[in-house]
């Protein structure tokens, strides 16, 4: 997978003759912005506006700002500089994305299909001024229907608070497990669909080490569109360190509108939640489910573990015999994450089920998303 990504803010400037300019830098990386996309063949990019409707009803109105002279991504290119002159009415948003669509990632079947042999994730951005001028948004389409995924990430090239590829294929694989039609996806982790869609009560779900939240606000809004009824009842709370809790809240209230469950966020330091030190929201109930995705390459794995398996002996305290399960996902990148399992083991959990998703890369070898979940006798 590769990212479209903003450099710097996009600018708009305004010419002698009235004309306006929209001024953009771009780059395409990987999730973690180690490399730079190098494709055989140049890949010409779209830029599209959007504009307010005069029926807010009918959605924004797409308006292609480059039909004739679309920028183009060489190999070797690291920034790619645009200038786009705006047409009359106004423009709200700008999208940059691939101009085929068969290397633009638009919905969720695209990521989990595991089809194509790359693909590359579009990017929006806001233009009109004001403090949150240095956030871009991304956006997928759900299956089934007109329901989308957006969830905020920071610009630029820093791997720091961006939506990475563990998070966002598994939260893609989900959505097709339970919003799509292919019987393979569901047969794969029988056990999570049946947790999903159960209908016999609300669902307590947790995220450890959440980033931006584009797995967590994935399953709830994915719950949402799913099971209206299951989804009023149920809770998510996402979690992690204090220098993840503004953007975490900003996509929480981004998709506050869309998200049928009740949706909270709470600061955790595993260091603290491997002794069962936790906050008021943590010890408030019972959890069925804790999710956590590209969390096992942490200098803290132990006390990953560790807490990990307090929160399935806080459940057990609060509601008897606990059934907490564990589903986590991982993009292999390094023999050192392999200890992850290890200490799971040591300390009483068992792989349940597990899938691997391929990755849609480009001229790359092999890359997967680990997806697997544990429970704890």
């Amino acid at each position: 997978m590769h990212y479209i990504r903003f450099c710097r803010p996009p600018v708009v400037e305004q010419g002698r003759s009235g004309l306006k300019t929209l001024k953009l830098v771009l780059t395409i990386t990987t999730d973690l912005s180690d490399k730079f996309l190098c494709p055989h063949e140049p890949i010409q990019l779209s830029i599209i506006g959007a504009g307010a409707p005069a029926n807010p009803q009918n959605g924004p109105v797409p308006i292609n700002l480059t039909p004739k002279n679309p920028p183009t991504w060489r190999a070797g290119m690291r920034v790619l500089k645009v200038d786009v002159l705006l047409p009359p009415q106004p423009i709200e948003t700008v999208q940059v994305r691939p101009t085929s669509r068969q290397l633009a990632a638009l919905i969720t079947d695209d990521i989990s299909s595991g089809a194509g042999a790359g693909l590359i994730l579009p990017v929006f951005a806001d233009l009109a001024p004001g403090p949150n001028g240095h956030i871009c948004f991304r956006s997928l389409r759900l299956p089934g229907g007109t329901a989308t995924l957006q969830v905020e990430e920071e610009m630029g090239e820093s791997m720091a608070r961006h939506v990475w590829d563990g998070g966002l294929t598994t939260a893609s694989f989900v959505a097709n497990m339970i919003l799509g039609h292919s019987s393979s996806t569901k047969a794969s982790l029988p056990i999570l669909a049946n947790i999903l869609q159960q209908d016999d009560g609300p669902l307590n779900i947790m995220e450890l080490g959440c980033g931006v939240g584009i797995l967590g606000l994935g399953v709830a809004r994915i719950l949402g569109v799913s099971s209206q009824a299951t989804a009023e009842k149920s809770t998510l709370l996402m979690t992690d360190l204090p220098d993840a809790e503004e953007r975490t809240l900003a996509n929480i209230a981004r998709s506050a509108d869309q998200t049928a469950c009740s949706v909270m966020y709470e600061n955790l330091d595993w260091n603290d939640g491997k002794d069962g030190i936790f906050g008021p929201e943590v010890t408030s109930r019972a959890w069925d489910l804790v999710i956590l995705s590209d969390c096992t390459y942490n200098d803290l794995l132990p006390q990953l573990v560790k807490t990990l398996s307090a929160v399935h002996a806080h459940s057990a305290q609060h509601s008897g015999p606990s059934n907490t399960k564990i589903l986590l996902s991982t993009k292999p990148r390094h023999s050192d994450e392999k200890v992850f399992f290890d200490l799971m083991s040591e300390d009483g959990w068992s792989i349940q089920e597990e899938v691997k998703l391929p990755l849609p890369v480009f001229n790359d070898e092999a890359q997967t998303v680990e997806v697997y979940l544990f429970s704890k006798s």
